[in-house]
């Protein structure tokens, strides 16, 4: 359990891996392999105009992955 009572699974790397890799599969059959994970990332927009960056309300895994049509490769 962890800090915040909330049971937590005690996965190795290849089944967190194998796991995540059937959840995308779940929202996208054509997906093959996982290539990159990012546990967490935040998205940001630049603004030439003002030469200034803004955080958007988006955040969260990120996975590049590999897929058996095209596009061959995507962000997800």
């Amino acid at each position: 359990m962890s800090q915040n009572g909330k049971l937590m699974p005690n996965l190795d790397q290849q089944s967190t891996k194998l796991l995540n890799l059937t959840v995308l599969q779940r929202i996208n059959p054509f997906i093959e392999e996982i290539l990159i994970t990012a546990a967490h990332v935040t998205f940001y927009e630049f603004n030439i105009d003002l030469s200034q960056w803004s955080r958007k309300d988006v955040e969260g895994s990120l996975f590049v992955v590999k897929r058996n049509t095209q596009p061959r490769f995507q962000f997800v």
